[in-house]
């Protein structure tokens, strides 16, 4: 076990933003650590890095406990909270040479390897405030390897990205977790701790609503979401097809239970009432919030004033 959570709770003032979270993360794994936006991932992550004491509970880092033995935990992490920093009138390579000496890291030709990793060669001599935000958060990847940690934490890596620089995160934690990192990586999208993981936990209000292998936390709707030229119109057919309590509005899209078969009818009705289908998108494409709406429900989590033994907030 490279990293474990025991019991461990955060409240402010009178909020529990992290509510008795277990967790454990073993050596190679690409651990997902997803929730909505406001479930207690950057507050876990603080606690992980020592950053923010807990409440109660503890972290343990290779037998290391945090924050009692943070030096020695952090010898064995590597990673960034939410947005990496640096000096931006400095290059790339500049910035790493001063890290690196804070871990004690001089050599030169590792500072060129890790470069190397993110894909940032080229740019290396170049000034970090000229570099885009995917290539910020690459150079943060490699700051991050830098003294070889046993354990790389990455908080929504690929926040604010547009889709290649999307891409080419997600394809570096993959190539790292390949390499044998174990990767903790924080994320709100289901989708892409699909494409990069292999275990995950999911959050919700500071608590534990599922874990386990990725493979068993996917939606398991069959529901689809229908786009058309005329959705007053299509909501009649496919209610006449799967019933008028089957089919819901959400954000200008027709929701629909239905197997393959329903779907294929569903589509070939429209096309007969001569509605134009814009779109059939599987329901779990949606993306994590929608699924978490239905996972809270099914938990009991409410949020509530702070007490130890409650659920609250989240921040």
């Amino acid at each position: 076990m490279v990293l474990a959570a025991h019991g461990l709770t955060k409240i402010f003032d009178r909020l529990v933003a992290v509510d008795h979270l277990d967790l454990g993360v073993r050596r190679g794994d690409v651990f997902g650590f997803l929730g909505p936006n406001g479930a207690g991932k950057t507050t876990t992550i603080r606690m992980i890095f020592g950053l923010v004491y807990p409440t109660s509970g503890h972290v343990e880092v290779l037998d290391h406990r945090v924050p009692r033995d943070r030096r020695e935990a952090l010898r064995h992490i590597g990673g960034f909270v939410e947005v990496p920093a640096f000096y931006g009138n400095m290059s790339a390579r500049r910035n790493l040479r001063l890290m690196g000496r804070l871990n004690d890291v001089t050599d030169e030709k590792r500072i060129e390897e890790v470069l190397d990793v993110v894909g940032l060669p080229d740019r290396a001599d170049s000034k970090v405030g000229d570099y885009s935000h995917g290539m910020k958060q690459r150079l943060g990847i490699a700051n991050a390897l830098l003294h070889r940690p046993e354990l790389i934490i990455l908080d929504e890596p690929t926040s604010g990205l547009d889709p290649q620089g999307m891409k080419d995160v997600r394809e570096l934690i993959r190539e790292l977790g390949s390499g044998g990192t174990t990767v903790f990586l924080s994320s709100h999208l289901l989708h892409e701790i699909e494409q990069v993981c292999n275990r995950a936990v999911i959050i919700n209000k500071g608590r534990v609503v599922v874990e386990g292998p990725v493979a068993d936390l996917r939606p398991t709707s069959s529901s689809v979401k229908v786009l058309t030229t005329d959705q007053d119109r299509a909501r009649e057919v496919l209610g006449q097809l799967v019933g008028p309590q089957a089919v819901a509005n959400e954000e200008g899209y027709l929701v629909a239970e239905g197997s393959d078969e329903v779907v294929h009818e569903m589509v070939r009705r429209l096309v007969e009432e001569g509605i134009g289908v814009d779109a059939v998108i599987p329901a779990h494409e949606q993306g994590l919030e929608d699924y978490f709406l239905g996972l809270t429900r099914s938990s009991d989590v409410d949020a509530g004033p702070a007490d130890p033994h409650k659920n609250g907030g989240a921040r």
